[in-house]
């Protein structure tokens, strides 16, 4: 306990001046109950002097003269206010001393009675013990933040160059390809991102595309997308076209191999696209549908499979369709479901999925069929932004357009 331990009082004055005299300072001792404290004097150089070490447990007395330097009391109180040390200051000019004093600095006149100041130095040291447990809690708070403070910036480190691995393996900008228009939307929820698209030549006639979403978000899903990408193969050994079923069914057989815990699951679309014919072959795996958007309406591509990663007998299936002039794909994530909130809403709602999606990226198409698709990208992409929580968006978006430049044909489902 605190009472069983002897109290020092440390009485400062400046070194231009005598201080109290002894028998101010004996009142104070024999109006202190046993144990009675040990008298103790500094000047008030020494005390801001950061190399003299203000003895433990220590109860400060300032007798402030008015001609005491106040350069010398500024110090004196950071210090006093940094270590958190108890102290009383006696001041002629007790009023004025109050308004230059720290917090917990108890400001009273030099002619206070000795018993007033006794009880208020006995207060202080008992006091102190709890000061000093709380100091011992804040610095412990203050050491773990720091730590987490560090392991954040490590996290930090790691994700952004975990963002610049996925960028170099899986481009976020879509290919220059002849005979082909192509727009691309990629906007990860974080530093890495859960979908993954390819658009490639396969033969002199054909594109490939490929869209997929990993079912989470983070570095998991970012993960799954790297397997993915390395494991789709669009051509067989030979360097045949493969039918889209037959690529799913493959990349579907390949995941499920490797999900060893059960836990990684994509949805996926994948195409072949005629650029002299204009015919798409598509099929899909929990994905999306993606929409044939033209002058004379919409269609919506649907197939039957299911996610990739869950089931090794999985059938999915193909579904082929002939865009003519004018007419553009749109294959995208879900992400944008909720991309779009409706702000007339409350709260709640606003983080609810809507359709409104749908016609926005028909409008994104539609835009991009009546001008550059460079450009028409670029004003989809400050569109997203304007919307009410696009800096914290809650998933990954990607969407792409896709149009033959040389389409002959007009569009009929086939």
């Amino acid at each position: 306990m605190s009472g069983a331990r002897r109290p020092i009082v440390l009485v400062i004055c400046s070194s231009a001046h005598p201080g109290p005299c002894p028998g101010w300072v004996e009142q104070v001792v024999c109006a202190w109950p046993d144990p009675r404290p040990t008298i103790r004097r500094a000047t008030l150089e020494t005390v801001v002097d950061r190399g003299y070490q203000i003895p433990a447990g220590a109860v400060l007395v300032l007798w402030h003269e008015l001609g005491d330097r106040s350069a010398l009391l500024c110090q004196a109180f950071d210090r006093v206010a940094g270590e958190q040390l108890p102290m009383v200051v006696l001041a002629g000019e007790p009023e004025v001393m109050a308004r230059h004093a720290p917090a917990g600095v108890l400001v009273r006149s030099r002619r206070a009675d000795p018993a007033l100041v006794s009880v208020m130095l006995r207060t202080l040291f008992e006091r102190q013990a709890a000061v000093e447990s709380l100091k011992g809690d804040k610095n412990a708070v203050l050491h773990s933040q720091a730590g987490l403070a560090h392991q954040m910036e490590q996290m930090q480190e790691e994700l952004t160059l975990a963002a610049q691995i996925q960028s170099e393996l899986i481009p976020r900008r879509g290919p220059t390809i002849e005979g082909l228009d192509l727009a691309v939307i990629c906007r990860p929820a974080g530093y890495v991102s859960g979908d993954l698209f390819e658009v490639t030549r396969l033969d002199e006639e054909r594109v490939g595309f490929f869209l997929a979403d990993a079912v989470g978000h983070g570095v998991p899903a970012a993960l799954l997308t790297l397997l993915i990408a390395r494991s789709i193969k669009m051509k067989d050994e030979a360097g045949a076209v493969l039918e889209p079923c037959v690529v799913l069914d493959a990349l579907n057989r390949e995941m499920v191999e490797r999900n060893v815990t059960g836990s990684r699951f994509a949805t996926g679309v994948y195409g072949v696209l005629n650029l002299r014919s204009g015919e798409a072959v598509i099929a899909g795996a929990g994905h999306p549908a993606p929409m044939v958007v033209g002058s004379r309406g919409v269609e919506r591509v649907t197939t039957e499979g299911p996610l990739l990663g869950i089931f090794d007998d999985a059938v999915f299936t193909q579904q082929a369709v002939r865009l003519g002039a004018g007419d553009a794909l749109v294959v995208f994530s879900d992400g944008f479901e909720s991309a779009f909130p409706r702000t007339a809403e409350d709260a709640y709602s606003l983080r609810l999925t809507n359709e409104d999606y749908l016609e926005r990226l028909m409008d994104f198409a539609r835009d991009c069929c009546g001008s550059s698709f460079e450009a028409s990208a670029m004003r989809f992409g400050e569109t997203l932004d304007a919307q009410l929580g696009s800096l914290h968006q809650t998933d990954d978006l990607t969407a792409l357009v896709l149009r033959p430049r040389r389409a002959k044909v007009g569009r009929e489902a086939a």
